[in-house]
């Protein structure tokens, strides 16, 4: 079992219930991986725990329940199942999660060269685990203590951070990329920051994603590649011309520093633009929490479908998405009042470099 940190506290990971013993040694290499930017806690406050099994069946208590096609909801329990995911929690603790995982790795599927992020089938288990699983409970225990994701980059300069947010695809880890390379530059969050309603932001250890086009704007990143990628995925980056394929690289291993808490400074908003040049326009409050609220369901779209899933039924101990998002919306109406807030208007398909060498110029990164 592992405890890894989150907020000032821990969740914990276990395969110990795995009978499959081949099955048990790809389930924990998958979850070294597919966590390997976390940080290690030895707290002994484990507020989260996920419980991988082979043999879901033995946890379920026989009980009268409502159902919704394979998702039951009894007054014990609730039992979630679809095409991708199964999951049980016992109604009055949610947060200790049993997951069902199958042996079900195929020669073909074992393949890692055909798979764009290097996988085989049950590492792409482990990461639908992550994005369906981990981040919905994460998420709901974030609310329940008054945090919740932001999605966004997040680091500190001179004991303040500075936090930009924006859609998938305009820039936020491409703008990561080029901060490493600046000493007093300390890592805070990639993709998705932990926020808290006192404008503070915690440490999230999610990997970086490097892709291919990366190189052409940041050749020391070739470097680091050369060192920790595996030989196979060297030789299918080389082999197929695909700017989808994927590296997970830790925060460790581009940034000096890590800093696992940091009173905000700014909020940066990035947005994409047809014009050619960059902009910084006035953006409100209120209208920040607008755009963020959105783009955050967007990204947990998938997962919050499962949330509605086992709302939707009588007796359900779950919350709905929509009382979620209201209640995210009052966090981030709390945590950005009297913050510093910025919009920059960026080139559609601009080069990264010049949205650093526009965000130093304008004294967006003082």
């Amino acid at each position: 079992m592992c405890n890894y940190r989150h907020h000032n506290s821990a969740f914990s990971i276990s395969t110990s219930c795995i009978k499959n013993r081949s099955l048990k040694r790809k389930v924990d290499f998958a979850i070294k991986d597919v966590f390997k930017g976390f940080l290690l806690s030895e707290t002994e406050e484990v507020v989260i725990e996920f419980i991988f099994t082979d043999e879901i069946d033995n946890f379920i208590i026989d009980d009268q329940c409502m159902r919704v096609k394979d998702i039951k909801v009894s007054n014990l329990q609730t039992h979630f199942k679809d095409n991708e995911l199964e999951f049980l929690v016992n109604n009055e603790n949610i947060f200790k999660v049993y997951i069902n995982v199958s042996n079900n790795e195929s020669f073909k599927s074992s393949v890692r060269f055909f798979n764009k992020s290097f996988k085989n089938k049950i590492e792409q288990q482990i990461t639908t685990f992550y994005y369906r699983i981990f981040l919905l409970f994460s998420q709901l225990w974030n609310i329940k203590n008054d945090l919740s994701y932001l999605h966004s980059s997040s680091v500190e300069i001179s004991g303040e951070s500075i936090v930009f947010t924006a859609d998938s695809g305009v820039g936020k880890s491409s703008l990561l990329f080029r901060l490493s390379e600046e000493k007093a530059v300390s890592f805070i969050a990639d993709d998705l920051t932990i926020l808290s309603s006192e404008s503070e932001v915690f440490y999230q250890g999610r990997s970086l994603s490097v892709k291919p086009y990366h190189l052409r704007y940041f050749s020391f990143l070739e470097d680091k590649l050369k060192k920790i990628m595996l030989r196979g995925q060297k030789f299918q980056w080389k082999l197929i011309n695909d700017n989808r394929l994927t590296y997970r690289i830790t925060p460790n291993h581009l940034f000096d520093n890590i800093v696992t808490s940091s009173k905000i400074k700014r909020v940066i908003h990035l947005c994409n633009h047809s014009d050619r040049d960059f902009k910084i326009s006035e953006i409100s409050c209120k209208d920040l929490v607008k755009y963020t609220n959105s783009i955050l369901i967007n990204e947990l779209y998938l997962a919050n479908s499962k949330l509605n899933a086992v709302a939707s039924l009588p007796n359900s101990p779950f919350i709905y998405s929509s009382e979620l998002y209201n209640k995210v919306s009052q966090i981030y109406l709390k945590a950005f009042d009297n913050i510093e807030i910025i919009l920059v208007l960026v080139p559609f398909m601009s080069d990264p470099n010049e949205l650093y060498e526009f965000l130093k110029t304008e004294g967006c990164l003082d």
